[in-house]
């Protein structure tokens, strides 16, 4: 009897682990694109380090694609959604963001109106595709809202640029329509294929701003070239790759909860990364954001088709 319950406690606990881990990890690579991209723009223009994340990354996909003889698209609409997507979810988005952070916005501004995103996203969700969130669910928006507000508010005082805010307005605009859009139509791509076609769609949009601002050369040395390669591989094909699979085994806005805990962990990170230091509003903002997302993701919400 004692042994029947050990097995099944042990069986519940590795369910939730493995539950949670692409949440987690979701967690940890979307907040390091923020401390590594902050570091690489100490290198090279902000532009120039997003050109790089974007080519380096769909190189890297496209062999991966190649070698695994993965699925190419064979319908032209699958074709237009990938390049929407392309578009809409990586270089206007990341654009945005990256354009925000040059025109002085500091970082953990720019991760609190990306963060609002879930919020965004579960409005439109529920009219749109039938989602139903509980009221739990929807105190745990706003709770995790309110956590993000408590990480980064030592980063809303003083001067704030007006078109650095408008820059991460239309990433946030970027990111939750993209979302959306990816949910609806590319739920079925092939993430080896189709985060491939995205990638180059970025590369090539963004190609006209960057040679104005900045141009495509970087310094050849480690402390230049490490950045690239993380927020290519790590941030922008582990991150991408994490998020797909959220929103495929869960909602848009329950999937895109766990951004309300980057900013948290983004601050409580760069204490030893970047040298800032410890504020309490990020440790209240990480317990208030670990609350809000607890409540979001628990089951028992139903989603329509």
């Amino acid at each position: 009897m004692r042994t029947g319950r050990a097995g099944r406690l042990r069986a519940t606990v590795k369910a939730l682990l493995l539950g949670a881990l692409p949440g987690a990890l979701f967690i940890v690579v979307w907040s390091s694109g923020y401390l590594v991209g902050k570091l690489g723009m100490r290198e090279m223009p902000a532009l120039t380090l997003l050109w790089w994340r974007f080519l380096v990354a769909a190189v890297v996909m496209g062999v991966v694609a190649i070698v695994t003889r993965a699925p190419w698209p064979r319908r032209p609409m699958a074709w237009i959604h990938l390049i929407v997507t392309g578009f809409v979810l990586h270089a206007v988005q990341f654009g945005g963001i990256y354009i925000g952070l040059d025109l002085g916005v500091s970082a953990g501004l720019a991760s609190l109106i990306a963060s609002a995103g879930p919020l965004v996203i579960a409005a439109i969700a529920v009219p749109v595709f039938g989602e139903v969130l509980r009221k739990h669910q929807w105190l745990g928006l706003l709770l995790g809202l309110l956590g993000v507000a408590a990480a980064v508010s030592s980063e809303l005082g003083g001067g704030v640029s007006i078109a650095g805010l408008i820059a991460l307005l239309v990433s946030l605009a970027a990111f939750s329509s993209g979302t959306l859009y990816q949910k609806r139509f590319g739920a079925v791509m092939d993430l080896r294929t189709g985060l491939t076609v995205q990638l180059v769609v970025a590369t090539a949009s963004i190609t006209p701003l960057t040679l104005g601002h900045g141009g495509l050369s970087v310094p050849v040395t480690f402390s230049a070239i490490w950045p690239i390669m993380w927020v290519s591989l790590v941030s922008s094909i582990g991150g991408l790759v994490l998020l797909f699979t959220l929103l495929r085994r869960r909602g848009g806005g329950a999937a895109t909860s766990y951004l309300f805990l980057v900013p948290p962990v983004t601050a409580l990170a760069a204490i030893p990364l970047l040298g800032q230091p410890l504020q309490v509003g990020a440790m209240i903002g990480t317990a208030l954001a670990a609350v809000g997302v607890a409540l979001v993701t628990r089951s028992g919400r139903q989603a329509a088709g």
